[in-house]
């Protein structure tokens, strides 16, 4: 073998032909590579008290920068986050005009959230510090010029999102009328939800589009309460009928648009509770698709079932009698079930495994 000399000019060549090669290594982005391997990059912290990186929610969001690869933690303290001014009365020695107090009022006041994680802020994780601890709250409903896409406490557009231990809640109380009052609406790919808590009357969760597990969770309406053209399964979750003035209400309102729409609600190992009586669902869409499987239910369950084509398979509890079902319930068989009841329905290219713990 003719082993070949190189001069001052080709060891130049070389070496810049080196330096370009690590510079283009470099160059190409971490942010999906530590996604692949569950990394949390950086944490930011919230509290609404003061002593951390943010007092506000949405602040903490909007500090992620726009086309974010790399997986950012949101903690947020305990406590409620929400519109909480301070009574005027209890300074009208010091204000005399109504002007002021209001002026006082609006800068003097508690966080206000209403959190929106935009399209392009994707790998966010949203932690709390238990469903039951920290919350997100808002009043806003549908109704004049406002629509129920702009109702939601929390809104994730946003690809590869997760959260864990933390409430958000509706608080839009219509005096004895209900309206559209999204709690939450997940309409990116790849979302996970763990020990989260879902809390309105009509439309608490727009589970919109996307795939998307839920786990552990607690959503609590009465009308259309989970709806959407999300591609879901629901794992271990408490499904709860709230009162509401009009009843029977409808716990699902699925908009799978065609049959070959590979969406659907799967709901399984979950439980249905609750005071208020309740259909298993309605269709949205003609398509719709809801399975239940090893769901426990208590009597709420309207002994119909519900409106629209759906599965109820190897479901417990005084709802679960099919004997006054409507007839259009279906029975799917062992192969085709498995396809929906497995993680693989949601995630068969592995994303739930690749995002952090």
């Amino acid at each position: 073998m003719r082993l070949l000399r190189l001069g001052p000019p080709l060891v130049r060549t070389a070496l810049a032909v080196l330096v370009a090669v690590l510079a283009s290594m470099a160059a190409v982005p971490r942010a999906r590579c530590q996604a692949a391997r569950a990394v949390v990059a950086r944490s930011v912290f919230v509290n609404r008290n003061g002593g951390a990186d943010f007092t506000s929610v949405q602040d903490a969001v909007d500090s992620v920068p726009f086309g974010n690869g790399q997986w950012i933690r949101v903690h947020v303290a305990a406590g409620v986050y929400k519109f909480t001014p301070f009574p005027c009365p209890a300074f009208s020695y010091l204000f005399r005009s109504s002007s002021v107090c209001f002026l006082f009022v609006t800068m003097h006041r508690a966080p206000s959230e209403k959190v929106i994680v935009p399209q392009n802020k994707s790998f966010i994780l949203l932690e709390g510090e238990g469903w039951q601890q920290t919350s997100i709250e808002w009043a806003d409903h549908a109704g004049g010029d406002s629509t129920t896409a702009a109702s939601p406490t929390f809104a994730a557009y946003s690809d590869d999102f997760m959260a864990r231990d933390i409430t958000f809640k509706n608080t839009y109380n219509g005096d004895g009328r209900i309206a559209p009052a999204v709690a939450a609406l997940a309409a990116g790919d790849r979302s996970s939800f763990y020990r989260c808590g879902f809390v309105s009357v009509q439309d608490t969760l727009s589970d919109l589009e996307g795939r998307h597990y839920y786990e552990g969770c607690y959503i609590e309406g009465a009308m259309d309460f989970i709806f959407g053209n999300g591609q879901s399964i629901f794992q271990g979750c408490e499904i709860w009928t709230a009162r509401t003035p009009v009843w029977p209400g409808f716990i699902t309102a699925q908009g799978r648009m065609s049959e070959a729409d590979s969406s659907g609600f799967v709901f399984k190992g979950c439980t249905v509770r609750g005071v208020t009586p309740a259909y298993l669902g309605r269709a949205w869409r003609r398509y719709a698709r809801v399975i239940f499987f090893q769901t426990d239910m208590s009597g709420v369950v309207v002994s119909q079932g519900g409106t629209l084509t759906m599965v109820e398979e190897g479901c417990t509890g005084q709802g679960s009698n099919r004997t006054g079902r409507v007839p259009w319930t279906k029975d799917l068989s062992g192969d085709d079930l498995a396809k929906f009841v497995d993680l693989s329905y949601v995630s068969a290219d592995g994303w739930l495994d690749a995002q952090p713990r």
